[in-house]
């Protein structure tokens, strides 16, 4: 029953604080174009946002193991509600500036770093490991359908009130999450930092547990390579192909672009549903190959003489991009979740946020390689072309781990005394309250 009350508590607070931040996401962005027209201010807007998230990751995992993890979500929230309410008070007296919403949306952002791998970390620590497949698919549904209804909300929100109808709204959003994640009962054990060169210790020993666990390794390796290819795809040659191939309408790329949050919803709604007590590996690899097979699909669509046969920027084009991406979307959840769930089965709780940090920051890492190669790539050659290409190049790789590594990873998670054990050198820290 405790479960039960904590798990609820922990997810109502993420649906309300995400929503918030869709909304948040979509009225300053507009707010800044509307306020400048600038679109150097906007891509240095974008970058405050995204660097804090990169620089202070692995120090985020390193605090989310020294202390404890439901009073850094209570913080982090409190804190960004406090910020965001005063920059609705500073709009309401004309007072907000681009350089206030800078430096705001800077510290913002930290706490945004400081808040993720605590809440990764607390995940698994509160419900029981048998539940923990359908909670994930809870959160997974949870986080495409604050992505879902935020932006939507924005838009509202902003053409009603402006900017500081938005920011007081995400404000109050932080604030009730906040207030629902003080209920939630949850013990850790802590160690204080008394050096800041343990810091560093602590850091090694995450970058140390994850090399020295071979399904680890080989489920980040499989996390890095669906990164590297499946998310520029999907980020940057999707939209490409819609607007400047295809040519759809604003109101048409609108309707495909949530059509593939809507199947992640789906999907996750399907696995707590009905598959909540599958085999991990089983889900995973089946996602896998489905996924990869709805990108040929994808890419068969895109050909010229496809799009020429369905008639360019018609409604058989979109229903058929349309159907092919809720699909997609689907199996996308039948990869992510899995690989959540893997993750958190195979780190025991007192390494959990630091490994989390530097799965988070590897994999995150190599997104940005994969925009630019595909910025590169789109400049030489037709996107089909690409799409083919690179959706060939992940069916040989995902092959590879379905029939090669995955079978040999076992489901069972290692007691924390196996894992340190497993680190050269590392013996079992002690730990107080």
């Amino acid at each position: 029953m405790k479960e039960k009350r904590n798990f609820w508590l922990f997810a109502a607070g993420r649906l309300v604080s995400l929503t918030g931040t869709g909304i948040h996401n979509v009225a300053v962005p507009l707010f800044i174009l509307d306020l400048t027209g600038s679109g150097m201010v906007m891509g240095t807007f974008m970058i405050i946002f995204l660097a804090p998230r990169l620089i202070l990751y692995p120090l985020a995992g390193v605090l989310g193991d020294r202390f404890n993890r439901k009073w850094i979500m209570i913080w982090m929230d409190s804190g960004r509600a406090i910020l965001l309410v005063s920059l609705a008070v500073l709009s309401l007296n004309n007072l907000i500036t681009v350089p206030v919403l800078f430096v705001t949306q800077f510290f913002i952002s930290i706490m945004d770093a400081l808040f993720d791998p605590s809440t990764a970390a607390m995940l698994p620590d509160i419900v029981e490991e048998k539940t923990l497949t359908r909670a994930n698919s809870i959160i997974g549904s949870i986080d495409s359908l604050s992505h879902i209804l935020g932006p939507v909300i924005g838009g509202i929100l902003y053409a009603m009130g402006g900017i500081t109808f938005a920011l007081l709204t995400n404000g109050i959003s932080f604030g009730i999450s906040a207030i629902s994640e003080l209920f939630i009962l949850y013990a850790q054990k802590t160690k204080k930092i008394e050096k800041i060169t343990e810091i560093l210790s602590d850091l090694g020993e995450g970058f140390a547990f994850v090399k020295s666990n071979r399904g680890l390794l080989v489920f980040l390796l499989l996390a890095l390579a669906v990164n590297l290819f499946i998310t520029p795809i999907l980020t940057v040659l999707y939209p490409y192909v819609l607007r400047i191939v295809i040519q759809f309408s604003s109101e048409q790329y609108g309707m495909l672009q949530t059509s593939f949050v809507a199947g992640i919803f789906i999907g996750n709604m399907l696995i707590g549903s009905f598959f909540a007590t599958s085999k991990i590996e089983k889900m995973l690899n089946r996602g896998l190959i489905a996924h990869v097979i709805l990108l040929f699909v994808f890419t068969l669509l895109i050909f010229p003489e496809s799009l020429e046969k369905l008639g360019n920027a018609s409604w058989m084009s979109f229903f058929a991009l349309f159907f092919t991406f809720i699909i997609m979307g689907i199996f996308n959840a039948f990869v992510n979740t899995p690989l959540n769930v893997k993750f958190q089965k195979l780190v025991p709780t007192e390494y959990r946020a630091r490994v989390f940090s530097v799965i988070g920051m590897t994999a995150q890492g190599v997104i940005p390689i994969g925009f630019a190669l595909m910025g590169f790539l789109l400049d030489l050659a037709s996107p089909h072309i690409i799409a083919l290409t690179l959706s060939v190049i992940l069916l040989l790789e995902i092959l590879i781990f379905v029939f090669k590594y995955s079978r040999h990873v076992t489901e069972q998670s290692p007691s924390p005394s196996d894992s340190l054990q497993s680190i050269p050198g590392q013996d079992t820290i002690p730990r107080e309250k």
